[in-house]
């Protein structure tokens, strides 16, 4: 059995409790659902890290077959005691009522430089549902990617470090630590494209 329901999260929420807040929210929600068999679960806790939407860009120079990634230290990698600097789309946070679109134009310039015009819809994704609701729009971008350089908002503490990667190369990176997730979904995207 699938579950197909359309309920709404009042439906499982049973009470809430704000456990910080800070640039992220976490929350504690007490919560009951259906189980697969039809029976209700048990009443339990979940935590769940609250993030905005955000919005990432594979951007592509088609006649180099070059790739444009950002480099940046990341808390989660060091967290997990991995190199902290990774290979990520150019990507950020989409402000309430922005446009995802609107928003990748403002973070590609911001982050690397470039300005696009057309972009493509790639997908929507939960990167990690079990622990955080950030939901992410992809999109897909070709540039003549001829620089690269360091970027970044300076009033958001930011220092971004452009990479211009052969295709190959950077096709080579999806299973391991050097990218993202949504580096890996883009790629792969643009793998199945033939672009």
């Amino acid at each position: 059995m699938t579950h197909n329901t359309k309920g709404s999260s009042e439906n499982y929420i049973q009470k809430t409790e704000l456990g910080y807040d800070g640039f992220f929210k976490v929350k504690r929600h007490t919560i009951q659902y259906p189980k697969f068999s039809g029976e209700p679960s048990k009443i339990h806790n979940r935590e769940v890290l609250v993030r905005e939407p955000t919005v990432g860009a594979l951007v592509f120079d088609p006649v180099n077959k070059k790739v444009l990634f950002t480099e940046q230290f990341r808390i989660g990698a060091l967290e997990a005691k991995d190199e902290p600097w990774v290979f990520e789309l150019p990507a950020g946070i989409v402000e309430q009522g922005e446009d995802p679109k609107t928003a990748i134009q403002r973070e590609l310039i911001e982050e690397t430089g470039y300005q696009v015009n057309d972009l493509e819809f790639i997908g929507q994704f939960y990167l990690s549902p079990g622990g955080t609701s950030e939901k992410s729009t992809i999109y897909y971008a070709e540039a003549d990617l001829s620089h690269d350089g360091v970027h970044g908002a300076t009033g958001e503490n930011e220092d971004i470090k452009t990479h211009c990667i052969d295709l190959k190369t950077a096709l080579g990176w999806i299973g391991t630590k050097t990218i993202s997730a949504s580096a890996a979904i883009g790629l792969l995207w643009l793998a199945s494209k033939n672009k």
